[in-house]
């Protein structure tokens, strides 16, 4: 019988002790790049990347590891998916003053800063875009998050062929392309080493026989490095090592590429269930190590529409509940016939309060890509990456999270005719000042009219900023393991990929239904006040108005199936959803939206004035595609008919995330917990795209903000992703603690 106590103690030792080894200060990556400037930037990133991972890139590798390992640096520059070439300025100032440079060799080592200043990718040069877009992204409106994407690499056909298979792969096409692509195929080819060093820096340790590792681990190493994996083990051992050095991204269909693997061994007896659980568990506490949100998708079917849940996944959705860690960040596809263990493994996890995993429709999903016209193959084949947001596994760049539009900031400029009372800019078109304005159908045309300029915005700014990112960065290691970029000879932000898309999140389309109804309601139903009074009224946050505030939050809200509320939010979601949809990407594909939140509720909240629904200015808006914080009255029936609503099954969409809360002693009833697993399937089967679940208390959570050290392990489910609750902010704590607790 494990401990997972003891584990969990062995595992923060080893961790302590790796982050307590001193690194020695290096410059390997800075160096490379600085001698290589004049290359194409895949193969100046390939070369420094090579460096750094042969030279100083720091493994480690613990005794009770089932498979290995951790990897440390102290570089001074370096490169990360999500910015691309960064500078840690602290570490060049610690290593100026560790060496004890003379002023000529600090010029020197400043100037070569400088190099990669000048050559790397910058966050939102202002010089890029035009007054109208700068001012958008100020007011918080249209803007970017200046963030890499998420993307998966194509685990599935690594472990079919190996890192052999994709040598091979490469010298086929450099021969292809001759000349024209030389330069690109070198920086793959000198990607593909960096990749096997690595490998083989691990193999070094393991044999150095100061370790009491599994015997087979260094074989196991030597032969993935050259060979297809052909154990669970191999395989689980080849993902890991691929998954850091892609900076611990997501990892795709788990269960899916695995199972094979797992199959093979359990049936000839290779290997245990209860070791097979081991190496899981063992996995599940190096992925907690990296500290960051790591997506995992499970469940579903195959290509050709066979269930592929088995004793993997319901070991995968059991690891995350016994560990009790944020992660990672489970996605189980829910298919009409899932099986009653899955269900069961699923709902127990759920019930232990860490919000996993995440259930989504899994013919809801598949449908929508079909009607985009993607093959039944890639529609079956699906997954999720970062928070939530649609993938095809392995083959496509979406640009995944690099953008962020505030339906609700637009809302507020749409009330004064295009002006922004926070940046006292006009940010948006004359539609008509308040005063203009005599019918709600006359706000309604302005809003939507605003809309269509900032979602113009928005696509305007991605153009610009996805082609900026191209020119100066060079994504080699995601270029050589994602297809069909070998074959294209193509780098992965120049349509490399086989299926290209860019992906935005909208954020407060709850808020401004909310908005809109209760300006209906005050204004033009009841005319309790009139529009340009309410408008002073809000510019003011509510002042010396505390009974008209009181009046606006007992109008009706989206979440409590209302149909007039619902139907505006139904209504301005279309029209959000069709204008990205119908907007074509000139890295192909189209814009996909949807409503997968993360934390931006709280910053785009932060940035956004009072609305008419009785909000208070920069306080957070919704947490998802549901209703606002602790206005959904009427039970979780009520706010899922006002989800069904809305029109999911009609776009293209990165996932609308719907978050219920349960306390925690209605799942101790067995009778109830049947209940819950009944709702949640007519909610699918109703066309429900995705359901997130807290099970916590309100009363637990004031207590963790008041002694934190108590709760440091008390997970909940933020907006679209579980985190330690002490460790979010203040804004976000307050907003779950007021998320409506459901009965049954």
């Amino acid at each position: 019988m494990r401990d997972m106590n003891k584990l969990k103690e062995i595992y923060n030792k080893n961790i302590s002790i790796m982050w307590g080894t001193p690194s020695k200060i290096t410059c390997d990556f800075l160096d490379a790049y600085c001698e290589n400037i004049n290359d194409i930037p895949i193969l100046r990133e390939a070369k420094a990347i090579y460096n750094f991972w042969t030279k100083s890139f720091d493994v480690f590798v613990f005794p009770e590891d089932k498979i290995c390992g951790f990897t440390k640096s102290n570089e001074v520059a370096g490169f990360n998916y999500g910015g691309g070439t960064w500078i840690n300025l602290n570490i060049a100032d610690e290593y100026i003053n560790r060496e004890n440079l003379s002023p000529e060799k600090e010029k020197i080592f400043r100037d070569k800063l400088q190099i990669i200043e000048n050559h790397r990718y910058i966050v939102c040069r202002e010089e890029d875009y035009t007054p109208e877009e700068l001012k958008s992204v100020y007011a918080n409106a249209a803007t970017s998050t200046w963030f890499g994407g998420h993307m998966i690499l194509d685990y599935e056909t690594v472990l079919s062929v190996g890192l052999n298979g994709y040598e091979e792969k490469i010298k086929k096409h450099k021969n292809i392309y001759g000349k024209s692509k030389k330069d690109f195929y070198d920086a793959l080819e000198i990607m593909l080493k960096a990749v096997k060093a690595v490998i083989y820096k691990f193999a070094k340790i393991v044999g150095d026989g100061l370790l009491d590792v599994p015997p087979k681990m260094r074989e196991d190493l030597l032969y993935i490095a050259e060979n297809p994996p052909d154990s669970f083990v191999q395989a689980l051992q080849l993902v890991w090592i691929l998954h850091v050095l892609n900076g611990s991204d997501s990892f795709g269909r788990f269960d899916f590429y695995l199972k094979p693997f797992f199959d093979d061994d359990i049936k000839s007896g290779v290997l245990t269930l209860e070791e097979a659980y081991d190496l899981i568990i063992d996995f599940w506490f190096k992925l907690d190590s990296v500290n960051a949100i790591q997506n995992m998708t499970i469940g579903g079917l195959d290509y050709n529409g066979n269930q592929i849940y088995s004793e993997l996944t319901e070991l995968c959705i059991k690891a995350t509940s016994e560990l009790g860690f944020k992660g990672p960040n489970l996605c189980l596809r829910i298919t009409k016939d899932m099986p009653q263990y899955i269900w069961t493994a699923a709902l127990d996890s759920i019930k232990s309060g860490i919000g996993l995993p995440a259930l989504y429709n899994d013919e809801l999903v598949t449908e929508n890509l079909l009607n985009f016209g993607y093959d039944i193959k890639y529609a079956r084949g699906y997954c999720f990456a970062g928070c939530s947001q649609l993938m095809i596994p392995g083959v496509c760049n979406f640009l995944n999270d690099i953008g962020m539009m505030n339906a609700a900031k637009i809302a507020e400029i749409a009330l004064y005719d295009g002006f922004d009372p926070r940046t006292k800019k006009q940010v948006g078109l004359h539609t008509g000042t308040p005063e203009d304005i005599k019918s709600f159908d006359e706000v309604l045309t302005a809003y939507k009219k605003q809309l269509d300029y900032f979602c113009q915005v928005e696509i305007d700014i991605h153009e610009k900023e996805y082609k900026y990112r191209l020119e100066r960065e060079g994504y080699a290691m995601r270029t050589l393991f994602i297809g069909d970029c070998i074959e294209n000879g193509r780098n992965i932000f120049d349509g490399g990929a086989r299926f290209n898309n860019i992906e935005l999140e909208v954020i407060g389309i709850t808020n401004t239904a909310d908005h809109l109804y209760a300006i209906k309601k005050l204004v033009f139903d009841t005319k309790i006040i009139s529009l340009p009074e309410l408008a002073e009224i809000l510019k003011s946050n509510w002042d010396d108005h505390e009974y008209l505030r009181k009046l606006a939050l007992k109008c009706d809200k989206f979440g409590n199936d209302k149909p007039e509320v619902d139907e505006i939010r139904t209504d301005i979601t279309s029209h959000i959803y069709a204008y990205f949809n119908n907007a074509k990407s000139s890295i192909g594909g189209i814009y996909i939206p949807g409503e997968v939140i993360f934390t931006a509720h709280d910053w785009c909240g932060a940035a956004t004035g009072a609305t008419a629904d009785g909000r208070f200015a920069y306080t957070v808006l919704a947490d998802s595609a549901g209703a606002s914080q602790g206005l959904d009255m009427n039970g979780p029936t009520a706010l899922m008919n006002s989800v069904l609503k809305l029109p999911t099954d009609k776009h293209l969409l990165t996932t609308t995330v719907t978050n219920i809360k349960f306390p925690v002693d209605i799942f101790k009833n067995e009778t109830v917990m049947s209940k819950i697993q009944k709702l949640f399937e007519i909610f699918f089967n109703r066309g429900g795209m995705q359901l997130q679940v807290n099970v916590c208390d309100a009363e637990t959570l004031r207590k963790a903000q008041k002694n934190p050290q108590e709760y440091a392990s008390l997970i909940v489910r933020v907006g679209g992703y579980s985190d330690y609750f002490v460790n979010i902010s203040k804004a976000l704590q307050d907003e779950i603690i007021v998320r409506s607790e459901q009965k049954i």
